[in-house]
């Protein structure tokens, strides 16, 4: 899947899960688990243990059913290495350049982590394909809407406190996708780590029916 098509699934689906684990095995479960709710956008944190492994063996998994992104990439090493293994995005919580440029050299979508309008401008120069709006908590989806303004056509997914009762707003400011924590928004961290698999499917797929819901509604 080129990163054209890649673009166009985050763009329809809107919903990027990502699951931050204790583990690798706790991080594969629970993306499988989210996987088989109907979410099918999934970052991968490389907070967790292994992740490139995690991330390999999830594609290995699925195949093109799912979209799997490499999160909390700070460094080259570990851009070159999720993408190694098969990651279609690099995420990241912050602006580094260098790891800018290795996504977009290595023909993977890049998402670095912005929050002023000056580091937007800087991504944007750069040539980032996704701007992740992080923390977004305390700004909201109104400042996602003034900083459309003057960066039209701008892809911009917030990240923090996406919930189903505000994900409308962000999607009616503008958000080209939206990031939600599988154990802090969705609430399913018991759940993740009693392995209850019918009720983190459920969830997820309470957020994907929203999301669906919501682009009827207020179709662009």
């Amino acid at each position: 899947m080129d990163k054209e098509r890649v673009l166009e699934r985050i763009g329809a689906e809107w919903l990027i899960a990502i699951l931050r684990g204790e583990t690798a095995e706790e991080t594969e479960w629970g993306c499988d688990a989210v996987v088989a709710g109907g979410a099918t956008l999934i970052e991968v944190p490389f907070t967790t243990p292994g992740a490139a492994g995690v991330i390999r063996r999830l594609k290995d998994r699925h195949g093109d059913r799912i979209v799997v992104s490499a999160g909390t990439v700070l460094t080259v090493e570990q851009a070159r290495e999720a993408v190694e293994a098969g990651a279609q995005a690099i995420v990241s919580p912050n602006l580094f350049p260098p790891v800018v440029e290795f996504a977009l050299h290595s023909g993977v979508v890049s998402m670095p982590g912005c929050v002023t309008p000056t580091e937007i401008a800087d991504a944007a120069r750069l040539g980032a394909d996704l701007i992740k709006l992080f923390p977004c908590y305390n700004l909201g989806p109104e400042y996602l809407g003034f900083l459309l303004g003057p960066y039209p056509g701008l892809r911009i997914a917030p990240a923090g406190r996406i919930l189903l009762d505000n994900l409308q707003e962000y999607w009616k400011a503008g958000a080209f996708a939206g990031i939600v924590g599988v154990t802090t928004e969705m609430g399913l961290l018991r759940e993740v780590k009693a392995r209850d698999q019918l009720r983190v499917a459920e969830t997820a797929r309470l957020f994907v029916e929203k999301v669906r819901d919501v682009r009827a509604r207020w179709p662009r």
